[in-house]
């Protein structure tokens, strides 16, 4: 979770609560979630990670065959410079395209076994959304506008 407030520095305890109004109408609050602050790095980035997979369909030593991962030739060309990985931890790369279902031909660094499952991992920078401001009423009548941040 990100959020922008104020500045504190690690090692520095976080308690996330959620105000409700309960059956009795009184305005309440539970406790969402906890951690610490990472610290306070400007220049940090926030990365999402997606995992694309495909089944090799024919395998022969170090090169396979592998289906699943694309739907058509041009994903397969734009994702050539890619590296691959297998979940048995070997290594590859993307050779050619093969048909128009997206297959491709690998070439990876050992031997790779049918039941093998070939990974491509991407990472996309990720910014904060801003959700509309809301108004809050205190219990002294005043009314003030919060903001929140959600990733």
């Amino acid at each position: 979770m990100t959020t922008y407030g104020p500045l504190s520095y690690a090692p520095c305890w976080v308690l996330v609560y959620r105000e409700y109004v309960d059956a009795d109408g009184k305005a309440a609050r539970q406790l969402v979630a906890t951690g610490n602050v990472a610290g306070a790095d400007a220049d940090r980035i926030v990365l999402k990670r997606a995992v694309l997979t495909g089944f090799p369909s024919r395998v022969h030593k170090r090169h396979a065959t592998v289906r699943y991962m694309f739907n058509n030739p041009e994903d397969v060309v734009w994702f050539k410079p890619a590296k691959l990985t297998t979940k048995h931890g070997l290594q590859g790369h993307i050779m050619e395209s093969v048909g128009t279902h997206g297959s491709m031909k690998c070439l990876f660094d050992k031997p790779i076994k049918q039941h093998d499952t070939v990974c491509l991992v991407l990472y996309k920078r990720i910014f904060p959304k801003f959700a509309p401001p809301v108004e809050v009423i205190q219990d002294d009548g005043t009314v003030v506008k919060k903001c929140l941040v959600i990733l």
